[in-house]
């Protein structure tokens, strides 16, 4: 089971649409992977973390997600892996690769597997949230998403973070 470093979101059991998309964060920087999640939270995605590679494949292979953002160097399994692994088990999931070091080779090979961006760490804030918001508003112009913000407000699919 991954461990989680904030408080669990309630599953949607049944048919209902999602009320909000779901996010897993894969970072081994636990200060890192917490401000992204509490960021997301407060913006009213539902969050998941993970804390090494092993433990998000076997997240990605039992539970869909609209956005994962992963480090590229993780323990178990590297982001490459988790790229691959989310393409086939759930192709319509973003993928958004953070990496300190990115290699021309490595952005080329996660580009060619279907990853939606990368992020350079140490990021700016603003680059992050634009990233972000154009991997989740590409999801929901194309899956027509409505999802409650955290204010219990509707939102439509055009709002911003």
């Amino acid at each position: 089971m991954p461990q989680r470093d904030h408080p669990s979101p309630s599953s949607n059991l049944g048919s209902e649409p999602k009320k909000a998309p779901e996010v897993l964060i894969v970072e081994q920087e636990k200060l890192l992977r917490l401000m992204m999640a509490k960021l997301l939270q407060v913006s009213g995605y539902q969050v998941y973390t993970c804390g090494d590679g092993l433990q998000a494949l076997q997240l990605i292979k039992r539970r869909p997600f609209d956005l994962i953002i992963t480090d590229l160097m993780l323990e178990g399994a590297d982001g490459l892996d988790l790229l691959k692994t989310a393409r086939s088990s759930q192709p319509d999931a973003k993928v958004i690769i953070t990496t300190y070091t990115p290699s021309s080779h490595t952005l080329l090979e996660a580009k060619y597997e279907g990853a939606h961006g990368y992020l350079r760490k140490p990021f700016q804030l603003k680059h992050f949230l634009s990233i972000l918001k154009d991997a989740i508003d590409h999801s929901r112009l194309r899956y027509g998403y409505q999802y409650q913000g955290k204010d219990g407000r509707e939102k439509s699919e055009y709002e911003t973070l």
